[in-house]
């Protein structure tokens, strides 16, 4: 029993689904990507300060 799957429709329904959902994604990465960043410059304050 074998099948074949066309990959070309599955890589153009992926395409779709990522293209109608990144908008929504996209700010909280950015937030996250913000807040570690920060946080990495926190913590580097704080020890170059002491």
């Amino acid at each position: 029993m074998s099948f074949t799957v066309n990959m070309d429709e599955v890589l153009q329904q992926f395409a779709n689904v990522f293209g109608s959902l990144s908008p929504l994604v996209w700010p909280f990465v950015g937030a996250t990507l913000a807040l570690f960043v920060f946080g990495g410059l926190l913590t580097l304050f704080r020890r170059w300060s002491r």
